[in-house]
């Protein structure tokens, strides 16, 4: 509701960053099944069923850079103002997080631009609820010829953020 994002320094060794993933929003399917898989095991999962999705320019413009992807023994030699962005990577161990397609923005907060923001929300019904909960409500006025006088006909919302919901791409996610 505040349209921000907090950074955390989890997974970023230290340094308060915002995670974002490049991929496709036909892939949330497959990212957010591992919610489920989770809560089979009792565990806390990786991924939510929420999300925003922003452009990638409006990201850059913020600062915002993709991931690099090198063997864990390089991280010794990564420029401290680079070591944010680092993501261990050895196939031959089993260790691979490239399907992740990472990008990271090292900020304490980030405030969204709802110009440039997508809400991702599970369902359709909390889809609707967020577009019109925070929608401002303006007057539809009918002007009357050339005298400019009118008077209000009815009112419409002008949405401040805009949703879509996982159920429509065939999730459905219950907690």
């Amino acid at each position: 509701s505040e349209g921000k994002l907090e950074g955390t320094p989890t997974w970023t060794y230290g340094q308060k960053c915002i995670c974002f993933t490049e991929a496709p929003i036909t892939e949330f399917n497959s990212i957010f099944s591992l919610v489920a898989i989770a809560a089979l095991k009792q565990e806390r999962p990786r991924y939510e069923p929420y999300g925003v999705a922003v452009s990638k320019k409006w990201l850059f413009e913020q600062g915002g850079r993709p991931v690099i992807y090198d063997h864990p023994d390089a991280f010794e030699n990564f420029p401290q103002d680079l070591r944010y962005r680092f993501v261990p990577y050895n196939p031959v161990r089993g260790i691979n997080y490239t399907w992740e397609r990472e990008w990271r923005i090292k900020t304490d907060v980030l405030r969204l631009d709802p110009k440039h923001t997508l809400v991702i929300v599970p369902t359709a019904d909390e889809a609707f609820e967020l577009v019109y909960d925070f929608a401002r409500i303006e007057a539809d006025w009918d002007v009357e010829g050339d005298t400019g006088e009118g008077h209000i006909s009815g009112f419409y919302h002008v949405p401040r953020w805009l949703a879509v919901s996982l159920d429509i791409f065939g999730f459905s996610y219950s907690p």
